[in-house]
């Protein structure tokens, strides 16, 4: 095991976690000139290395970091949301991942980061930009606000747009006739935000295309009026029409029952953006192998599972933005 803390390209690390993010993670860094050990599996033993990297569930990580912890001068983690209580650093890329990229999407992506030291959040910034990512800073008490802009950028996105999706099929119209709209107004959100991109019935008030859109709205009634609500509070932020500013801040009313939507905010369930693997590493003292289970990051989009095993037992899986 080195002692130096510079990485050089001798640097061993270990990935710890054979998920989507931990085989994508281990091809890129053997891209970029690093000593990879792994992805590790279940049954491997914890590797000597310089750092070990884990790309595991949120709720294995104090488990499996405790198992490498004397076979690796670093720890690190992948995670978004779990703070560094168990590991020396964290580097979570912002972005999403299905295990089959190869290493240049960490290319021009932001990579949170964060170090219980300053060589250890060194490391994970020489980590990133040796990924090709930009790194930014992230600590412990944005973490969560941070995660959950992430869920809403791309975890929520989807179930907008699977709603879409369904809708436009009910009409005759495919998901290929929908995409060039949604990359026109991802492209006109990224260059001048939300309130100046919006456009659509909210947008200019009118209300009656609103009630007839809801009604056509079917099993996603409950989705279009928490949206609707959104909608008019981005409407007023950009100066909207005269009609969006004396609209009531509550969705449509139907006009078939008479009833309207609650203006308050339905809660969401956030679940871990986990990806079950195959592998957690087990100390050599016990030789034990843990179970295992990004998304994304995730980045990142599947719960973590742990088995109901003693202890040493770990299971680990993959987060994704």
């Amino acid at each position: 095991m080195h002692s130096t803390p510079s990485l050089a390209p001798e640097t061993t690390i270990a990935i710890v976690g054979a998920g989507r993010l931990g085989g994508v993670l281990s091809r890129a860094l053997r891209a970029a000139g690093f000593v990879v050990l792994g992805p590790l599996r279940r049954g491997d033993r914890a590797p000597d290395a310089d750092i070990a990297l884990l790309c595991v569930p949120d709720a294995a990580i104090a488990p499996v970091a405790f198992a490498v912890r004397p076979h690796a001068r670093l720890v690190g983690h992948v995670s978004g949301a779990t703070p560094l209580t168990d590991v020396d650093f964290s580097m979570h890329p912002l972005q999403t991942f299905t295990g089959r990229e190869t290493p240049d999407v960490f290319h021009d992506i932001g990579m949170a980061v964060d170090g219980r030291t300053p060589e250890a959040l060194a490391v994970a910034e020489q980590l990133a930009h040796a990924l090709g990512a930009t790194s930014f800073a992230i600590d412990d008490e944005r973490r969560a606000g941070y995660h959950a802009a992430a869920s809403f950028a791309s975890n929520f996105v989807l179930t907008v747009l699977d709603a879409a999706e369904q809708l436009g099929r009910d009409a005759g119209v495919d998901r290929v006739h929908l995409a060039p709209l949604v990359r026109r107004t991802v492209d006109n959100w990224v260059a001048s935000g939300a309130a100046s991109a919006l456009t659509g019935p909210i947008a200019r008030g009118d209300e009656e295309t609103v009630a007839r859109q809801r009604a056509a709205s079917a099993d996603h009634v409950e989705l279009f009026d928490a949206l609707a609500v959104a909608t008019r509070a981005i409407a007023r932020r950009a100066g909207g029409s005269s009609g969006t500013e004396s609209a009531s801040d509550h969705a449509p009313t139907d006009r078939a029952s008479g009833d309207h939507a609650s203006s308050s905010d339905a809660p969401t369930d956030h679940s871990s953006t986990a990806e079950p693997t195959d592998y957690a590493p087990t100390d050599r003292a016990s030789l034990d192998h843990a179970s295992s289970t990004d998304a994304p990051t995730d980045h990142a989009s599947d719960d973590a599972r742990t088995d109901p095993e003693p202890a040493d037992h770990v299971t680990p899986e993959e987060p994704q933005a």
